[in-house]
């Protein structure tokens, strides 16, 4: 799933996204890949997040 941020108040997208994978091995895959490439004349930056674990 991608979701794709824009801004509140003029509805323009704001270049940020995030992606959810399956599986940790793809997840890992696409950011050695596209983390530092450029594109559009953006360079493109990837971090790896984790769902948040509810305490109970």
């Amino acid at each position: 799933m991608i979701n794709l941020y824009t801004d509140r108040e003029t509805g323009k997208l704001k270049g940020e996204a995030t992606v959810s994978f399956d599986d940790p091995p793809s997840a890992k895959a696409a950011i050695d890949w596209f983390d530092g490439q450029n594109s559009q004349n953006s360079q493109k930056f990837l971090t790896q997040t984790f769902p948040k674990i509810p305490i109970s």
